[in-house]
This record gives structure tokens, sequence and C-alpha cells, in this order.
């Protein structure tokens, strides 16, 4: 098993699948390398398919007051470098957007593309940053999972598909317990809109209409403030588009990368 020594020592996760431009995705808080089954197969028979375990997350553990997001781009660069991975293609899920976001601010080299879905992102302004102290006393929550009871997905596809949230819980509880929502909004991770000046990474910005553990237009607010960023809505999906509407969530990012590499 492949792992990524990070600058504090830390021990991070990672598989590679298939060849060509290399794409990392990055999950989010209920996720881990597993929650992109159905990406893995669909994006390596044509790019470099790279999927992490942020630390924390399943076989990246680490200790206590290492736990924070504050350390995640660093552990990306440190995957980066063990490849010998000049640019990446990023695909971040909600929590992922951590570590994603602030190497694209402040290494754009290292970014070829930058695809967020479902995140407030630590790019800071009153409202989301709003959305993000509400999100996060439901995930910090121990008495209940709402995640894990219908709470950000779309109810019809949940109907259908009672499986989909049966897997999406089973792969979350490999998680160990310990990460705490509210770190996401520590001061040393903000990033201020001063830092956007000059910001050139191809962005595009995606959320769910039926993503009411955020909001269902929280990604319009985060597309204004990463200058030049595209968005993108997935009517049917809430949000997690890339475990419940699969198909259409592989059809964007894979226009996207397409149009980039």
């Amino acid at each position: 098993m492949p792992y990524a020594i990070a600058p504090d020592d830390t021990r991070i996760y990672y598989e590679t699948y298939g060849d060509g431009a290399p794409v990392l995705f990055i999950h989010g808080g209920g996720g881990n390398t597993i929650c992109w089954y159905q990406q893995v197969p669909f994006f390596a028979s044509k790019y470099k398919v790279i999927v992490m375990d942020l630390r924390g997350f399943k076989n990246s553990p680490c200790a206590p007051e290492r736990n924070h997001p504050r350390h995640y781009p660093d552990d990306v660069l440190a995957i980066l470098e063990q490849e010998g991975i000049g640019r990446i293609n990023l695909v971040c899920q909600s929590l992922g957007a951590w570590a994603g976001l602030p190497l694209a601010v402040r290494h754009p080299g290292r970014v070829q593309t930058l695809f967020i879905s479902g995140s407030p992102t630590p790019a800071y302004s009153p409202q989301t940053w709003e959305i993000l102290r509400k999100a996060g006393k439901t995930f910090d929550d121990g008495r209940h999972d709402l995640r894990s009871k219908s709470i950000g997905w779309n109810r019809k596809n949940v109907e259908a598909r009672p499986e989909m949230l049966h897997l999406y819980g089973c792969i979350k509880a490999l998680n160990p317990k310990g990460f705490l929502a509210l770190t996401m909004q520590a001061d040393d991770v903000k990033i201020h809109p001063a830092e956007f000046e000059g910001y050139r990474v191809p962005t595009l910005m995606t959320g769910g209409s039926h993503d009411d553990f955020l909001t269902p237009d929280s990604h319009h607010l985060v597309a204004r403030l990463l200058p030049g960023s595209q968005k993108y809505t997935f009517e049917d999906s809430g949000h997690s588009p890339y475990f419940e509407t699969a198909d259409e969530f592989n059809r964007v990012v894979g226009e996207f990368l397409d149009a980039h590499n």
C-alpha cells in the first residue's frame, strides 16, 4: 500500500490507477478512497487517477493534535513529490476543498485545474462562513448523523435507491473518530479575498440543487469569490453528486478535464 510522508511525518495513504494526465480525487468528511468507486474505473481509462485518504481518515491515522485541515495542502504536495508529478488536476468534494483550493491559490504552478463539488470552501466571506458554521454543528453532533438520515440528499433518490444511503454509511464507518468540523473555520485556514488577486487556475464550482446539508445555492456564493471560475448545478442531486448522480458527475468532470488537458 503506497504512503507519502507529510512534513510532520504523518503517513498519507493513496492509490493510483491508469495512465495519462494525473487527476487527484479528494474526498469529503464522510468519505475516503473507497467513495470514488464510481469514478476510478471511468477516468482510469484515460487519466492517471489518484485517490487518497485525508489525514485522520481510514488508512491515514494521525495524532489528534495533527488532525487538522491546515495540513492538507502539504499532504497533497507530499503525494505529488513521491509520484514525481509537476502539475495535477484536482477534484475536491466538500472537505476536500481545504486541500485543493489553498494549493491552487498558493501554489498555482502545481495545479492544472480545480473542480470543487458541494463545498463552502475555505474562501472566507461572512455568508459562506455562516453556512459552514451551521453545517459543522450537524457534522460534529455525535448524538445523530443527519447525513445518514437523508439530510443533504435528493429524497426521491434515497427512496428509489435505499442501498445508496446504506453504502455511504458503510464507507464512512471505516473512518476513525476524531475529526472536528469546527477546525474548518480556524483562522489559519481562511483564504481572504486579497489572496485571490491574480488567481488564474481554471476552476469549476459545482453543487446540488437538493443540498440542504449546506444550501442549494452555496456554490454560487463561492463562485463569486473565485475570479474567473465557472459554475454548474446538479439538478437531481444533493450534497454528493459524485455518489448520487455519478453518470452526470463523471460527464461534467470529464468535459472540464478534457478542455484543459
